[in-house]
């Protein structure tokens, strides 16, 4: 937990991103060593899984979530740290002249045959959203990028896939047909907006 709490040997070796499809983006930033830990920790709060109750309100997407402040809030707050310093640059850079405004509270999203295998089609309620792959030790489940041609398969774990959530990026994930696939999301809300989930109100 410790590891968690000051990000230490968090970040991955390489920060080479590139454009893996028409704007979408993959991005090394977390080791394995640390999504190991990250899915450590939520393994000890399975309980905590579940939707929001507005993704099922408003029959959007709902999934098997925990958001990471529940972890520890100190998690939270250091993955806004290293977003800023090491992701918003590419984003920014990428998408010039993208303005981004506060980054939403993290969720890692569990899947599993036994459990929920897949997430439906949708778009994301965000300027740009991403997705951490925490693990590999699955078969299937892959994020899937219809209008792109594009899926996850052979992307990294720790890798970010970063992606405009709205209109052109639908997406949903393959049925998870053996093991249990971790990742974590993670929207950066557009300037001015104030969601109620930001990590720094």
């Amino acid at each position: 937990m410790q590891c968690l709490l000051t990000w230490a040997n968090a970040l991955a070796a390489s920060s080479c991103w590139r454009e893996a499809a028409p704007d979408i983006l993959t991005i090394p930033f977390l080791s394995p060593e640390f999504c190991a830990a990250l899915i450590a920790a939520a393994e000890e709060r399975l309980d905590a899984f579940g939707p929001l109750p507005s993704d099922v309100e408003n029959r959007a997407a709902p999934g098997r979530e925990l958001r990471i402040n529940h972890i520890a809030p100190e998690v939270a707050r250091q993955f806004e740290t290293h977003f800023n310093k090491h992701i918003a640059p590419v984003l920014r850079t990428y998408w010039w002249p993208l303005k981004l405004g506060k980054t939403r509270m993290p969720f890692i999203l569990r899947y599993s045959p036994d459990t929920q295998a897949v997430l439906d089609p949708h778009h994301d309620a965000a300027m740009v959203s991403m997705a951490i792959l925490l693990n590999a030790d699955y078969e299937g489940g892959e994020l899937t990028f219809p209008r792109q041609h594009w899926n996850s398969a052979g992307v990294g774990v720790g890798n970010i896939i970063a992606f405009p959530s709205r209109v052109t990026h639908v997406h949903w994930v393959m049925p998870v047909t053996a093991g249990t696939r971790y990742a974590m999301a993670a929207w950066v809300a557009p300037p001015g907006d104030n969601p109620n989930d930001a990590i720094t109100p």
